[in-house]
């Protein structure tokens, strides 16, 4: 059972700086490419410590939303936009699992 959350919470810090990675890859280019993916695994993965699925759609969310701001606006104000959103999201999933476990 151990070794499923384990393994639950790789894949999902893998995936989210896998894709990450691969969205960014007409915005970025180098360092601030593998930066920014790195940060998000990072974000993702130590918010899935504490909740193993709500980062992972925190995370589908700002990638829908950085797609769309990329195409309105410049990509480096698309990336601080999702950036927010994802810091906010993996805040707020953390921030219910914990005022679930205080209500049981």
């Amino acid at each position: 059972m151990d070794y499923l959350l384990i393994l639950m919470i790789a894949a999902s810090t893998v995936v989210a700086g896998g894709v990450a990675f691969a969205v960014t890859r007409d915005d970025l280019h180098g360092g601030g490419r593998v930066a920014a993916s790195l940060a998000c695994a990072l974000l993702v993965g130590a918010a899935s410590v504490f909740i193993p699925y709500l980062p992972v759609l925190a995370f589908l969310g700002t990638l829908v939303i950085y797609l769309v701001l990329r195409r309105l606006f410049s990509a480096g104000l698309a990336l601080a936009a999702s950036g927010f959103v994802l810091f906010a999201g993996c805040s707020f999933s953390v921030l219910l699992m914990m005022a679930a476990l205080e209500n049981m």
